[in-house]
């Protein structure tokens, strides 16, 4: 038991020991990257921090690496440059993205047609890795009590899949329809 109790000690407590400097560079530091992504995200738009693309999430990912390194670390400026830099490519990339199909392809993934009319497309899900428990887990969330009700399941660039129930008519506008990927 004592083992016990060291070892959580040694985990609470910093590597050079509780400090009133450490406790106050820290809440500062946490105010200051609070201020700053703010201001990036405001600065860049909504679009900065999005999850819409699979790019979009490592850029998320990293940018939280970035702050949490910044946080914690002796100095903020390298963290913050590094961050400023990230939004910018994030920035670059998702403008080429909206102006280019082929920069399109490059970094964003397509989207993969999961069910279609009411048919899993069992090929497709497994090259997707979506296993039927997440897909049903999804129609489920969409309100879907029957797969044959489904005209279109779409895991989407960003990860999320889309539920497109069958319209009362039977059409769904072609803005909106995916074209399948996958087999």
């Amino acid at each position: 038991m004592e083992l016990l109790w060291n070892v959580l000690i040694d985990l609470l407590t910093p590597e050079n020991g509780w400090s009133v400097r450490l406790v106050v560079r820290i809440i500062l530091s946490t105010l200051l990257l609070f201020s700053y992504i703010v201001i990036l995200a405001r600065t860049f738009g909504a679009r900065t921090f999005a999850t819409f693309t699979s790019y979009d999430f490592l850029t998320n990912v990293a940018s939280g690496s970035l702050v949490a390194s910044a946080i914690l670390g002796k100095s903020i400026v390298e963290s913050s440059l590094s961050l400023l830099v990230l939004v910018l490519l994030q920035g670059l990339i998702s403008g080429l993205s909206a102006r280019s199909q082929r920069a399109q392809r490059v970094f964003d993934n397509g989207p993969v047609v999961l069910v279609e009319r009411g048919q899993i497309r069992h090929g497709a899900m497994r090259q997707a890795r979506v296993s039927e428990a997440i897909l049903y887990e999804e129609l489920r969330q969409a309100g879907v009590n029957n797969v044959e009700g489904v005209a279109f399941a779409v895991l989407e660039s960003g990860g999320r899949i889309s539920v497109l129930q069958e319209a009362e008519g039977g059409r769904i506008s072609a803005a909106i329809q995916p074209t399948p990927k996958g087999t």
